[in-house]
């Protein structure tokens, strides 16, 4: 069996191992968790991006107001200029 199509049940009491195919209710429910899980990888890589693209954006706009580099980490440590 490919662990792809299978489920592997452990008894944790006997240490008993059963490997299975997957039900189809299993599998339509396996590729919704995976789609899931991708949208919401790529959900916190867009939010991610985002939020740097916003610190930048901040920092030139700090430096375009005469703050140098040495100011914006004072006041902004976490801020990384």
């Amino acid at each position: 069996m490919g662990h792809d199509m299978s489920v592997m049940i452990v008894n944790a009491a006997t240490g008993e191992v059963v490997e299975r195919d997957r039900t189809p209710a299993e599998q339509t429910q396996f590729e919704a968790d995976q789609t899931a899980a991708a949208e919401a990888e790529a959900e916190r890589e867009a939010k991610a991006a985002e939020a740097a693209e916003a610190i930048a954006a901040a920092i030139e706009h700090a430096k375009s107001l005469g703050f140098t580099d040495a100011m914006i980490a004072v006041m902004y440590p976490n801020l990384g200029a």
